[in-house]
C-alpha cells in the first residue's frame, strides 16, 4: 500500500521506453554514469560507446537514442553552451522526450542557482512546444491507446507549469508567476510537492495576499506537510496574531490533533495483515541479523541507497524517530550500492553524518545470483521505501518515497502507534 499521495513531479518521463527491447540493468547502469558526466565531449564519447556496445539501431531503438541525446544535452547546459544544448535536445525525435529533457535542463539551472534568465527562456520554449503537440495525434507513439495518451498529455503540464512559475519566481515576476504556480497544482495546492506548496504560499504574500498566505499554510499545518520554511513563514504570520494563550509548537499539535485521529482510523483500514519475508543479513560490524531476532517488538525496515537523494534527505527525521523510540527496531537496509568497499563506505557515512542507525546490506540469494535477497523478497517500486512490521512478524504497512520531514514523522508515529495497541 502508498500511504503517500504521490504527486506528479517534474522528471526525465520517457514512457515509451518500456516498449524497447534494449533496456536492461547493464545498459541502465551505462545510462546513469553517463548521465553524472559534466564534461560534453566526455558525454558524446560515451553515448557513441553505448551505440556500439550494445549495437542500439537508430529506427528500432529511438526512445534509447532520445535519452542518451538528451543526456548529452545536459551536460552542455550545465556548461552554459546553449550552441551544444539546442543541437541534442533537436535530435531527440519524440516530442513529449524532448520537452521532457527542456524541463530538466530548465530546472537544473534553477537547482543549481544560476543563469535565471536561460532557464525562463528554456520553461517557456518548452510549454510552447508542448502546447504545439499535446493536441497532435500524430506525436503519439505507437503503442499508446488514445484515451491513455489524452489523459497523459494533461498530466503533463503540471511539471512543465511548476518549472515556468518556479523561473518566473526568481525572475522577480510574481503576478505571473502566482498565475503558473496555480496552474502547476493537479489537485488540491495544498496536497501538491513541498517545494511548490512553499513557493506558492510565498508568492500570494508576495502578491500582498497575506491573509491568503496564512489560510493556506494553516491547511498545510493540518495536513502535516509544513516543511522547515513554511512553518517558518507560518510562525510569523503566528507572531503577527499576538497571540499568548499557546506557543507556536502547540498551536501545531493543536491544529493536527483532529485530524491525526481522522487519518489513524483510514490507515487501520489498509493494514496489510501479511506474513513479512524472512532474512538473513550482516550488519556493518559483520554480525548476522535475522529479521526473527525481533519476535515481540515493532520492526521498521528502511530501504536506502548512499545514492539516494531523497533518502539521504529523510534521515535527520529518521534519526529524531530512532531516539524518540528505543523500543521499536529501526533496521536501515542499504540496498543496489554499486562499486567495492561497501561496508567501510557505509560506516564513514554514518560517521561522518553522525547517524546512529542500524544498518544492514542486502545480499546476493545466493553467491554470483543477480537476485538480492531484500529486493527480490520485498518488491520495493523504487526507494526509500519502508516496511512496517507487527510485533508477530506481520507486515502491515509500506511506503515509499520522501517529502517532509513533518510528513514523514507524523506518518511513522502513526503507525508505530497502531502497532503498539
Amino acid at each position: 500500500m502508498m500511504l503517500r499521495n504521490v504527486q506528479l513531479l517534474t522528471a526525465l518521463l520517457f514512457l515509451t521506453l518500456s516498449s524497447t527491447a534494449q533496456p536492461g540493468e547493464a545498459i541502465n547502469n551505462d545510462l546513469r554514469e553517463m548521465n553524472k558526466l559534466k564534461d560534453p565531449g566526455k558525454a558524446v564519447e560515451m553515448k557513441n560507446k553505448i551505440v556500439k556496445k550494445y549495437s542500439l539501431d537508430s529506427a528500432r531503438d529511438r526512445e534509447l537514442f532520445d535519452i542518451l541525446n538528451g543526456t548529452v544535452a545536459l551536460t552542455f547546459i550545465r556548461n552554459n553552451d546553449t550552441v551544444g544544448y539546442g543541437r541534442y535536445t533537436g535530435l531527440i525525435a519524440n516530442k513529449f522526450n524532448q520537452t521532457s529533457m527542456m524541463n530538466m535542463a530548465a530546472t537544473e539551472l534553477l537547482q543549481e542557482g544560476k543563469h535565471y534568465q536561460l532557464a525562463l527562456k528554456i520553461a517557456e520554449e518548452t510549454i510552447s512546444k508542448y502546447k504545439s503537440f499535446k493536441d497532435d495525434p500524430s506525436a503519439m507513439p505507437a503503442h499508446f491507446k488514445p484515451e491513455d495518451w489524452s489523459r497523459f498529455m494533461s498530466f503533463a503540464q503540471y511539471p512543465y507549469y511548476d518549472t515556468y512559475a518556479h523561473a518566473l519566481y526568481k525572475a522577480g515576476d510574481y503576478k505571473e508567476a502566482l498565475k503558473y504556480q496555480q496552474m502547476a497544482f493537479s489537485g488540491k495546492p495544498e496536497e501538491g510537492m513541498p517545494t511548490s506548496v512553499e513557493r506558492y504560499a510565498h508568492l500570494l504574500a508576495l502578491n500582498g495576499n497575506e491573509e491568503g498566505a496564512k489560510d493556506f499554510l494553516l491547511k498545510v499545518a493540518e495536513l502535516g506537510r509544513l516543511n522547515k520554511a513554511m512553518s517558518g513563514q507560518l510562525q510569523k504570520f503566528y507572531a503577527q496574531s499576538n497571540r499568548k494563550d499557546k506557543t507556536y509548537d502547540q498551536f501545531l499539535d493543536s491544529l493536527q490533533a483532529r485530524v491525526k485521529e481522522n487519518m489513524k482510523d483510514e490507515f487501520r483500514k489498509t493494514m496489510l495483515n501479511k506474513t513479512a519475508p524472512h532474512f538473513t543479513l550482516r550488519n556493518l560490524q559483520g554480525k548476522e541479523v535475522s529479521l526473527s531476532d525481533y519476535k515481540g517488538k515493532v520492526v521498521i525496515l528502511d530501504l536506502w541507497a548512499t545514492w539516494c537523494a531523497p533518502c539521504i534527505a529523510s534521515f535527520p527525521a529518521m534519526q529524531s524517530l530512532v531516539n524518540k523510540h528505543p523500543e521499536v527496531e529501526f533496521l536501515f537496509i542499504a540496498v543496489q550500492e554499486r562499486g567495492g568497499n561497501v561496508v567501510k563506505r557505509l560506516r564513514n557515512f554514518m560517521e561522518k553524518h553522525k547517524y546512529t542507525f542500524h544498518v544492514l546490506v542486502d545480499e546476493p540469494v545466493k553467491k554470483g545470483a543477480e537476485e538480492y535477497k531484500i529486493l527480490h523478497s520485498y518488491l520495493p517500486e523504487g526507494i526509500p521505501a519502508k516496511y512496517f512490521i507487527d510485533k508477530n512478524g506481520m507486515l502491515q504497512f509500506t511506503s515509499q518515497g520522501f517529502e517532509t520531514d513533518a510528513e514523514l514523522v507524523n506518518e511513522v508515529e502513526m503507525i508505530i502507534s497502531i502497532l503498539q495497541e
